[in-house]
């Protein structure tokens, strides 16, 4: 969000997408947003887009991060330590990336 705060400044400041880029890599190194990203902003600004949060999306939203499943993870990696992953997600019969998820975003 601040680095698309900040797309939105220089965009108004009259900057080209490129001198933006350039800027936000000075400032952020390798956690700056993609060049791609950066012209994908302006040309929303451009047409009069000018909010800088992400548009609604259709689609269905995550089921398997679910408070159940969240503390059934917890559970079982308190149990055992030695679980995988992939063991994880089979016992729960939830994709891997889930359980990637719970993991390192929710526990």
């Amino acid at each position: 969000m601040e680095q698309r705060v900040n797309i939105k400044f220089c965009f108004k400041l009259g900057k080209t997408a490129t001198e933006t880029q350039e800027m936000l890599v000075k400032v952020y190194g390798v956690d700056a947003v993609s060049k791609k990203c950066v012209f994908e902003r302006f040309k929303r600004f451009r047409d009069g887009k000018e909010d800088v949060k992400d548009e609604p999306r259709s689609g269905r939203p995550p089921t398997s991060t679910t408070p159940d499943n969240i503390e059934r993870v917890r559970r079982m990696l308190a149990d055992d330590r030695r679980l995988s992953l992939r063991m994880v997600a089979e016992e729960l019969k939830i994709s891997l990336d889930s359980v990637s998820n719970i993991i390192h975003e929710r526990l």
